[in-house]
């Protein structure tokens, strides 16, 4: 369901104004995974947004979505008047009419369709499933982000997995080079030996790809891409998923990450 809302501006008085912090917003900002498509074990798995204006002028919102491996991109326009937003529970296909799992650029923009500085957006996002058998949801949170920050030569992941074979993890990429494919190597450096696949992102794309049940402290990511087209301008994310319930939880990757030594048992150093 689609729904407009007017934003208020709230006070507090707490007294630690130093603990007070104000809700970011940037002219354009990244939901790594979005989509409306079905899941395994019954799942089917939608994406609830919120997008708000905290300007105080109208302002005209193109809705750019990369699907995952393509190297087309969907595009669309929608205008959100002054310090009001919009929300729809199924954002892929009721905004964009778009099916299939995917990332969305949201940008402000002016009325003749150029990059807006003045833009302060703001967005939330989820993915959420109904729980087979249940009657309830599951859903995990994918925070956006300000694409000004996205500056990544290498990353790594840490808290992906350590619950056994009830959990499968996938791992994910957004390539926002507008020319250029990346390929980017997953590391598992706790095998007994380190074992490496890469995976190939097209330009202005997502690639999600399943690594099953995986164990460790950490997942490294590399760049493998030859110099002379490699980018820094991508991301990684993990989504971790219960294969009976279809709870999950997300992790954006740290860039420039170091290697850590894995740990003693719990309490020993």
């Amino acid at each position: 369901m689609k729904k407009f809302f007017a934003l208020a501006t709230l006070t507090c008085t707490c007294g630690l104004a130093s603990v007070v912090q104000p809700i970011a917003s940037a002219p354009q900002l990244l939901i790594p995974a979005a989509g409306s498509t079905p899941g395994a074990n019954g799942t089917f798995f939608r994406s609830d947004i919120t997008l708000g204006n905290f300007a105080t002028h109208d302002q005209v919102v193109r809705l750019q979505w990369l699907p995952q491996g393509a190297t087309s991109t969907f595009s669309t326009t929608i205008t959100l008047r002054a310090n009001t937003g919009m929300r729809s529970s199924d954002f892929v296909k009721e905004i964009l009419g778009q099916s299939g799992l995917g990332a969305l650029v949201i940008t402000g923009v002016t009325s003749t369709g150029d990059f807006d500085s003045t833009a302060a957006l703001y967005v939330s996002s989820r993915i959420w499933s109904p729980q087979p058998a249940t009657g309830g949801t599951t859903s995990q949170s994918f925070p956006s982000i300000p694409t000004s920050a996205v500056n990544t030569r290498d990353a790594a992941i840490f808290s992906f997995n350590g619950q056994g074979g009830n959990y499968r993890v996938n791992i994910g990429f957004v390539n926002l080079d507008p020319r250029n494919a990346q390929t980017l190597s997953i590391i598992f450096p706790f095998s007994p030996l380190p074992v490496a696949f890469p995976v190939t992102v097209p330009p202005m794309s997502m690639q999600q790809v399943g690594v099953g049940s995986v164990f460790g402290l950490e997942i490294l990511i590399a760049n493998d891409t030859p110099e002379a087209t490699r980018s820094s301008s991508w991301i990684a994310y993990a989504s971790t998923v219960d294969n009976i319930s279809g709870d999950a939880w997300s992790e954006l990757a740290v860039a420039g990450a170091p290697y850590i030594n894995p740990p003693g048992p719990i309490g020993k150093q």
